[in-house]
Order: structure tokens, then sequence, then C-alpha cells
């Protein structure tokens, strides 16, 4: 009688054990049946002979009613198992359960709201719903195709409501995706699910994106490219792709695509001027798009501006601040699908003035014999004590840099310092690690070999000037994971060279220190003459760039970005010992440009994309206290410091969403620094990819399924993965409940119960026996 519903899948096999209550029944009767000795009775003999046909049918009733009495039993059990069969067509060509692989697209397109609901919701409205109506035995594991991709459920799991809950539960991030470290998840997520679960005998993996050409077209190298077409067609050959196009072909989109200040840094008292920068990706034209400024949250103006098809308009503000703060900037443009982008944020640290300390390495009692005296005067010609200074100079000797707190200066500038201890370096890179910026000027004093071995690195492998002001090759940061002394030096420092220069090469004004001097100017900077420098030798693979070089093509001036801060390094002196430039009219220019650049490098620090972390650094004394990060959400995070040497570092890295964070800091230091965390605007091209131009460049040889929603699935005869289940356990309930009324019916009818008269039945067979 079991048999054949062996045939179908079990979800639930060990419910099965129960099957051993169906014999209650059978025992209970046999248990309850009463002992009898016979005796013959002569006179009887001929009433048994008619009695026999009655007796017949009285066992015939018996049976029936513990036949159906033990099925009930069994259709419990089994309703409680769940089995299930498959529809024809499937139950041919599965052979056994499948597992399937949910990726959802995590880029921020998906947010594109084109009704009451963004891609993203629906994805996840499809994703639930694959789960609910898949057949009970199927396996699900989930992926997030970001950047980087994130494995949400990496084992197949079984229980529907788990997986539901993790759909439930993801957030959409504000980054790219990236589909060549996707692809290889999910081959590792596949792999495992072969080798652990040989049970599931399919597997399919379903991307529930909107097919944006940024996402599914990368730009990928050769050897690259070549890997990621490995890895597609191992994945290939271990399950069946499909992709559900959630996207919409003439989807429109405006965004905000940077926020700056235009003269940085930003200083109490002086109008800022800021620029924001919009791009229309659709086609058709805008007209009229209001652009809002706010500062702090707080709407401060509206603009209004026309910006054609797939073409990019520029709004600029103006704002003066007056107090010294981090502050918030926030330009809006709101009014489409997408709203991730139609914001940008800036976090501006604003001063009361620009703070810098003098070293001077040959201090004199005389006026301008000093070797930064002549430095000291083209930061302030009008004077450091001047209420509405840009730049406030302060000049101290060698000692100040071991005696003095450098946190409370924006810049540090070293003048013809003849050498450094040990101590000195670890405090240069404490200073540079905590945001601070440090510029050298060099000088007859200077021992070269002292400067290489404590604040750099040498190396017997250099490039050319020309080659180091197209930004070199660089990769990161200099400084950073490095053991023994610090690398601060841009350049390791050659020889003296002592023949004349008369003329400096600007290298065609790409570097933003000189940039002003184009059109202004540039006849006094372009005949400086220079008389003696350190010849400067930059590494390979370095991230410095000369800003200007001598007629020669030697670097006169070279910058690099250390932790985060900024150094400069200046071959000649600040003074005429060597060169002619502190008399020239673009002396005072050209070190005011030095010093403003690197400290409004300090909005890089603070302005950062969604993804990279955020950094900040603060005195040991203070890593034990407390952290918190607020994030755009307004929820606080605890965060911990981690000590390294003479200072302790932040390194807060969920930033998956844009907007304002803020890092508080609690006692002893009672400090607060303002981050914002923008878009990567590549992504607000909404274009998708055509099925047949994804089929032909992206996954060449490659089969997929293409579809657009979940029912198409389901009513694909014949060519989907997909083929629901039925489950029987709902029927089994219901034949539970018809067996029910069978079995009251019987019960009644056969006087099992109660027959006339209410007395019990008595068999044939009580008339002929006599009780023990």
């Amino acid at each position: 009688m079991l048999l054949p519903l062996f045939a179908f899948g079990i979800a639930s096999l060990p419910m099965l054990g129960w099957l051993a209550a169906a014999a209650a029944p059978i025992l209970i009767h046999l248990w309850s049946r009463r002992k009898y000795r016979e005796t013959s009775w002569a006179a009887m003999e001929y009433l048994l002979a008619a009695a026999k046909r009655q007796s017949r049918r009285l066992r015939f009733e018996q049976w029936l009613l513990l036949t159906i009495r033990t099925l009930m039993v069994v259709l419990v059990v089994l309703a409680v198992a769940e089995p299930y069969f498959e529809r024809a067509g499937f139950a041919s060509n599965s052979g056994g359960h499948a597992h399937r692989v949910l990726v959802l697209d995590g880029s921020y397109s998906m947010g594109y709201q084109p009704t009451d609901k963004t891609r993203f919701d629906r994805a996840k409205e499809l994703a639930r719903q694959m789960v609910e109506e898949s057949p009970q035995g199927d396996a699900f594991t989930l992926v997030l195709m970001s950047s980087p991709p994130r494995v949400v459920v990496a084992k197949p799991a079984l229980e529907a409501s788990e997986i539901v809950r993790e759909i439930d539960n993801l957030r959409l991030p504000h980054g790219s995706a990236d589909l060549p470290a996707t692809v290889w998840a999910i081959r590792q997520v596949v792999d495992n699910a072969r080798r652990e679960n040989p049970r599931l005998a399919r597997h399919e993996v379903y991307f529930l994106t909107d097919l944006q050409r940024v996402t599914w077209v990368p730009k990928l190298s050769a050897a690259g490219a070549a890997d990621f077409q490995r890895q597609t067609d191992e994945l290939n050959q271990a399950a069946t792709l499909c992709l559900i196009d959630l996207g919409q072909p003439s989807a429109e989109n405006l965004a905000v695509t940077s926020l700056r200040a235009i003269d940085p840094p930003l200083i109490v008292g002086r109008s800022a001027q800021l620029e924001a920068e919009l791009k229309n990706f659709g086609h058709q034209a805008r007209k009229r798009q209001p652009v809002e400024l706010l500062i702090d949250g707080r709407r401060i103006e509206q603009k209004l501006v026309d910006i054609g098809p797939e073409a990019t308009a520029a709004v600029g503000f103006s704002y003066r601040f007056d107090a010294p703060a981090d502050h918030t900037i926030e330009v809006r443009a709101a009014g489409d699908a997408l709203d991730v982008d139609n914001h940008r944020f800036l976090a501006a640290p604003v001063r009361q003035a620009i703070q810098t300390l003098c070293i001077d390495g040959r201090p004199s009692g005389t006026s301008f014999r000093g070797a930064a005296d002549y430095l000291a005067l083209a930061l302030a010609p009008e004077g450091s004590r001047a209420p509405h200074a840009l730049i406030k100079a302060e000049v101290a000797p060698e000692s100040a840099m071991m005696d003095r707190n450098l946190g409370q200066y924006q810049c540090v500038l070293l003048c013809n310092v003849a050498q450094f201890t040990a101590s000195e370096a670890r405090v240069l890179e404490a200073y540079l690690r905590s945001g601070g910026n440090v510029v050298f000027f060099l000088g007859d004093q200077v021992l070269a070999g002292r400067y290489n071995r404590e604040l750099g690195v040498t190396t017997d492998d250099h490039v050319p000037a020309a080659k180091a002001a197209r930004g070199g090759a660089g990769q990161g940061r200099a400084g950073q994971g490095r053991a023994g002394p610090p690398h601060i030096l841009p350049a390791q420092l050659g020889p003296i060279v002592d023949r004349p220069q008369h003329g400096l090469d600007p290298l065609g004004y790409r570097h933003p220190i000189v940039q002003p001097f184009r059109g202004r100017g540039e006849a006094s900077l372009l005949t400086t003459p220079v008389q003696k420098y350190f010849k400067l030798l930059l590494p390979k693979n370095s991230s410095a760039k000369t800003v200007l070089a001598l007629a020669n093509g030697d670097p006169l001036i070279v910058e690099q970005p250390v932790h985060r801060g900024w150094v400069v390094l200046v071959a000649t002196s600040a003074d005429p010992t060597w060169t002619y430039m502190p008399l020239y009219p673009s002396f005072v220019p050209l070190v005011q440009e030095i010093v403003t650049w690197c400290v409004g490098g300090q909005l890089k620090q603070q302005n950062l994309l969604v993804g990279e972390p955020l950094t900040a650094a603060i005195a040991t004394p203070a890593a034990q206290a407390p952290l918190v990060v607020q994030t755009p959400d307004g929820h606080s995070h605890p965060a911990q410091l981690r000590s390294a040497g003479d200072y302790a570092t932040l390194n807060y890295a969920d930033t998956t969403q844009s907007g304002i964070y803020v890092a508080r800091f609690g006692p002893p230091v009672n400090h607060s620094e303002t981050f914002a965390v923008n878009v990567d605007t590549a992504e607000s091209d909404l274009t998708q990819i055509d099925p047949e131009e994804l089929q032909n460049e992206v996954w060449p040889g490659i089969p997929f399924l293409h579809q657009t929603s979940w029912q198409d699935f389901a009513a694909t005869a014949g060519g989907s993965p997909i083929r629901s289940g039925s489950r029987l356990h709902v029927g089994l309930l219901y034949a539970l409940l018809g067996l029910l009324f069978v079995e009251t019916f019987l019960g009644w009818k056969m006087g099992y119960h109660q027959r006339r008269g209410g007395q019990p039945p008595v068999e044939t067979g009580d008339l002929l026996r006599t009780e023990k």
C-alpha cells in the first residue's frame, strides 16, 4: 500500500519513522479480543450453519474499519513528512533536487524607481517568490553582486524561511558591481555545493539584474578578459545560467557628478567659491532643472539650469562661513527616478587661518640673514598678526620639532635643516599620519646621506623628471606598510649641482601649484635663476610628481602624498644663498600656492567614494578614547583605534552608503571629524546591454536564458530551468478529513458504536463459546 508513496520525494524524511504508529489500531484490536473456550453443543450445530453467513459479513465490516483507522494514521505521518512530486517533463531529466544560486545585482543603478518599487525591491520580491514556489528539497544560496561581491548565504540552505529572511535583510549599496569577481565567487559557491552536497543533482544560477552596460561590459586587460572568460566557461560547465532582466531600455537619469571648492582651503570671513557639475545621461533635455545648495543641512540657495541631452552643466555658488569647524556642503538636483546620484556632498574644514611653523636651520639675529626669514615674509606679507591674514607664519629653531605640538599647525616648513634624528623622523611621520603637511627647502647645511637614511629609502632605480611630471606609475600612498625608517621624502637627494640654471620649466602648467601662473606672472617665474641645487632622484613606481623643473630638465619641486598629508621637496634654498628666487615677484605667490595646495589637500582625505575607508589618526595616549562613527542613516556604530607607535589610527571600512559620516572621539580627546562619501557616477549611465550583444561581447559561446519575470519561467515549456513542484501534504490532509467522515459513517451504519435498542453488537461466535 505504501510503496507508491515512496516514489515521491520526501522533504522531512525522519518523520517517516512515525509510520510505526500505524500498527497501533491492529495491536489494540488484538489486545482487546476476548479469550474463549469452545464447547460442542449438538443442539446449536444447526443454528451455527445458519449463522456463518452473518459472521463473514461482520468480520468484513470490522476489517474495513481497522483498515480505515490504520490508513488515517499513515496519512497523518505522510502529511507531516511533506511528500511531493515534480511535474511532467521535469522529473524525467532532473534526477534529483536543484541547487539555486540567487545573484542580486547590488549596483546603485538598481535603485532606479520607475514605479512604486525600485529595481532592487523588485529583485528581492522575485527572489522570495522563487524560493517560495520552488519544490521542497531544493536548496538555495544567495550572492550580492557588488564591489567587492558579498556571499550572503554560502552553503546551500533547505529551509525557505532562512533564505527569505536573508533576502529581506539585503540593503542596496551605493557602489558599483564587479562582474568578474562575482563570477569567481559564484564558482566557489557552486564547487563547494557539488563537493559537499552530492544529492543536489542540478545547479542553477539566476542573475536578477538591470543589465546595465557599465556592469556587464567590464573594462579588463587582455589577461583579465581571458581569466574572466575561463571562469565563466567553468561556471557554465557546472551550472545553468539565467538572467532575469529588470531594467528599462529608455531610462532617463540626471546626476550631480562633482562638487568642489574652487580655491581651498576654506577660511572664515572669505567667500568660498563652490562649483557643482551636473550631467544628463538621458536623451531628453531638462529645462529649468532646480539645483539647491545646503550648508550643514540648511537650504541656502536654489538655481535653475538648462541641460541638453547627454550634456553637462556647471553651477556655481558662493558662501561665506562665519565660524571655524567641519562644515558639510550638499548640492541637490532632485526630480528623477534614481535619487542616490541626485546628491553630492563635501566635508569642508573651515579655519580661522592657516597656521604654519617655519623651522630655521640657520637662525640669525640679523633680519633676512636666517634661512627662513624670506619664507616667513612670503607666507604672511601683511604680517602674521593681521586680523584677516590667510596664512599666519611662526619662525622657530630646530628644537621646536620636539618641543611643540605640531598638531596645532596645518603645515610645517623646514628650511636648510642639516639633519634629522630617528626620533625627529618619527615625529614628522606621526604628524603626516594625523593629516599634517611638510615642506622641505634645502641648502648648504643639508647632509644628503642623513636625509636619505632617516627620511627616505635609498634606491639605484630612478625615472626621468619628465615621466615623473606625468605622475609615474605609483600605486597607493607612500610610507604605508613599511618597516624601519619612515618613507617621507618624495625623492632621494643626490649630489649638489653647482651649474647655474637661468630659467624654469613649468611642464605645461599641469600641476595645480603652478596653474595660476599661466598667463599671469609667468615671465617672472620662468626667468628665475638658480645657482645651486640638489639633484633629486625619483624612484621607479613612485607616486611622486614633479611640480616645477629646471631648464635642463632636473626636478626643482617634487610633491607626494604621504599617509594623510602631503610632502613637498624644493631642491634649492628659501634664501638668496643658492637662488635669487626669494628676490623675484613670483616667490610670494609660489610659496603661498605650495602651502594652500597642501592644506587644501586635506579635503581629499575627508571626501571619499563609496567603499573607501574612513581614516584618522590621533596621539597614542588617546588610543583608548571611546569612538563611535555616525553613518548617514543616523545610527552610531562603535569603532576602535589601532595603536601604531606614536599614534593611533581609525580605519572604518563600512562605507557602503553615500552621505555624511562623523567620527566622534570621546574623552580625553573630545574631538569629531567629518567625512563625505559620494557615489562613483560612472554607474549613473543607465544604458542597457542587449542580450544578443551580451552573448557576443561578454559571454561568447556561453548559453544562458534571458527572461523578464519569474512568471515567464514558470510558463516556459520545456526550455526553462525552473519547474514548479506539486506538494502532496495538503491533499493528504484533505484525504484524512474525508476518511474521518467515512469512519464515522461506517461506525454508525454498522452499529459498532450503538445498535438499535442501545445494545452492543453480538458476534455469532459468542453464542457458540463459553468464556474462560
